[in-house]
């Protein structure tokens, strides 16, 4: 089933998808031209919806360089002119979304919620990139494990639940946030036409729980987790947009995660994607209102059909729903039933739309 790049402008991102990943996987890249292609190209080549400016006010082309994915002969073909130093042909972020709710959702500088590698039915490597891994490391034997998920929602904090957040077993400490992971047993995850960059596995300074958190309940699941360095935006590493003021509207939920699904007995190797309907909070209310506080306002309910839910692995994963071109996280899934995958039992989530404040508030501004 083919798939296409997207997100700024087409040629924008074939480069941040094929260039990068292709010099990573180690591509033979073309030999280092001279730099007086420089001088010689004008603002006139740049592509449609981008513009010559310098490279120091261009963020998407200078986080490329960052990452070290660019060779000298690909920023030597975005290049426009020399006007003091080095200008580049950048791709203009669009100052409204495409559906005219309003500006369009920015995180560091750069749209949330794009998924730069889209096609129909298309849950293959780079589709869901805001999907982080929760790592916790053995003391004693260095082995590491990834029992949670959690969603990037900026360059320096994850969200999760706080259930994961605040796990323990014996001997195992929460250690470190994997980034960008698509396969579990490769060091470079590759899909039909391009491979992603290595996973970035990035320590942990310190995590933020809600202060109203109850273990035996699960009420105010939601966490925050700090991270000691910023993570690399790539392909498979980008920020999710939370939900805005207005509502979104789409019962089309999308699960993603590491872990088990109805029916299977030993968890993929491969990230998983479930398209989940959101149904009504009374429905949670039905199965778990007798034991565990529901409620419209901070939960929302998922799943209920048959053969199709999160079982095991999953805790702290995001909901998202697709709002026109944008995904947005709706919720955090919190806890289910040991009915899993049954007719009638949904799943429940933290309800990401209460906690907006909270989330601001406490996401760190100056990092040390």
């Amino acid at each position: 089933m083919g798939y296409r790049l997207t997100g700024y402008t087409s040629w924008a991102v074939t480069l941040l998808a094929v260039i990068c990943a292709a010099n990573t996987a180690g591509v033979p890249s073309k030999e280092k031209t001279s730099t007086n292609r420089l001088v010689d190209k004008r603002s006139t080549f740049c592509p449609i919806n981008s513009q010559c400016v310098p490279l120091s006010s261009c963020p998407i082309l200078k986080n490329l360089i960052n990452n070290q994915c660019l060779t000298a002969n690909s920023i030597s073909d975005l290049s426009c002119g020399y006007q003091g130093s080095g200008l580049v042909c950048c791709p203009q972020v669009p100052s409204t979304s495409t559906d005219g709710t309003g500006p369009a959702k920015m995180v560091d500088g750069q749209r949330c919620g794009i998924s730069q590698v889209q096609g129909e039915s298309y849950d293959g490597i780079g589709a869901y990139p805001w999907v982080a891994r929760v790592g916790f490391k053995n003391v004693l034997t260095g082995e590491n494990k990834y029992p949670c998920t959690g969603s990037i929602i900026s360059s320096r904090v994850i969200l999760t639940a706080a259930h994961c957040a605040l796990a323990k077993a014996e001997n195992f400490k929460l250690y470190a946030i994997r980034i960008g992971e698509w396969m579990t047993d490769t060091d470079i995850d590759c899909g039909d036409e391009f491979c992603g960059l290595p996973v970035q596995d990035i320590p942990i300074s310190h995590v933020i729980v809600h202060p109203g958190y109850q273990r035996h309940t699960f009420q105010n699941n939601i966490a925050l987790i700090v991270l000691k360095n910023k993570i690399n935006y790539t392909v498979t590493a980008q920020p999710i947009c939370l939900p805005e003021s207005w509502s979104v509207t789409s019962n089309n939920g999308i699960l993603v995660g590491w872990g088990k699904t109805a029916g299977q007995t030993v968890t993929p190797l491969y990230q998983q994607v479930l398209h989940l309907p959101i149904v009504s909070v009374q429905e949670c209310e039905r199965v778990y209102g007798r034991t565990l506080p529901v409620s419209l306002e901070e939960n929302v309910c998922a799943g209920g059909e048959v053969g199709n839910d999160a079982c095991s692995g999953f805790g702290g994963a995001p909901l998202v729903v697709k709002h026109a071109d944008t995904f947005y996280q709706v919720g955090i899934l919190s806890f289910g039933s040991d009915q899993c995958g049954a007719s009638g039992v949904p799943s429940v989530y933290t309800n990401i739309k209460k906690y907006i404040t909270w989330i601001r508030e406490n996401t760190p501004v100056d990092y040390n």
